[in-house]
């Protein structure tokens, strides 16, 4: 089986002497399923994980939170939006802990069957842990906003988690969203860096650990972003498995 990388357009390259929106090569393989793995199960010693898929080693070892292939804010990875090209249909990916400088499974933490749609972006959302490890499925944009604007989609990756709003200064743009759901997709103004903060849902009070974040990079202008709730509820800072917010890119 062939699987290849998709380098999205849309990744920006940001220059010390030029403010400046660029393109990474994209090439578009017609038929094929575009997939990225958002690996997000939140295990207290963090192991390396690699992911297959149909058997095949598609990943170098990553480890919690990393949207894969490329990256994100205040996850792993790096800042580009690109996606895997797959065959469509019923894909079994897996995620284990290998042995030391192999391919070979030491540890499988996950393996099933995903449903891939050719000619559409889609991410496979990791959460959870041992037994109880599952993946969601959201479709991606296929295309960047207009100048001026960022786009989002906000997904509760918190398995003990009651709904959560997100909000973006003092303003919610997204309201009680559950375990495993999902918004529609929602614009923002470009450049206008504001805290993005969780919430229990109709509640004035902030989840504990990192549930607060800042960065100008969230509302580059044209970017789409996957924004996650990722940890689990009651576990405070410093530990990696607190409630926090992260951005995976998807142009």
């Amino acid at each position: 089986m062939c699987i290849c990388l998709i380098a999205s357009i849309g990744v920006v390259f940001w220059s010390c002497k030029k403010n400046t929106l660029t393109s990474a090569p994209f090439e578009y393989i017609d038929g094929q399923a575009l997939v990225k793995i958002n690996y997000s199960c939140p295990y207290l010693k963090n192991p390396g994980v690699i992911i297959k898929i149909n058997g095949e080693k598609v990943s170098s070892v990553i480890t919690y939170s990393t949207p894969y292939p490329g990256g994100g804010l205040n996850t792993g990875g790096n800042t580009f939006s690109d996606y895997l090209a797959v065959r469509p249909g019923d894909d079994t990916i897996s995620l284990s802990i290998p042995f030391l400088n192999t391919n070979i499974d030491s540890v499988l933490l996950h393996k099933a069957v995903y449903k891939l749609v050719a000619n559409t972006y889609q991410t496979v959302h990791f959460t959870d842990t041992a037994a109880k490890t599952l993946g969601i499925i959201t479709t991606d944009a296929s295309s960047k906003p207009d100048s001026g604007f960022v786009q989002f989609r906000f997904i509760n990756l918190i398995p003990n988690s009651t709904p959560i709003d997100l909000y973006f200064g003092t303003t919610k743009v997204a309201s009680a969203v559950a375990f495993k759901s999902s918004t529609e997709l929602f614009k923002l103004p470009a450049g206008n860096s504001l805290t993005w903060n969780l919430h229990l849902a109709d509640s004035v009070g902030l989840l504990k650990g990192g549930s607060r974040y800042t960065s100008a990079s969230s509302v580059a202008n044209q970017r789409v972003f996957t924004i996650y709730a990722r940890g689990y509820m009651g576990v405070d800072s410093p530990d990696i498995r607190s409630p926090r917010i992260s951005f995976a890119y998807n142009k």
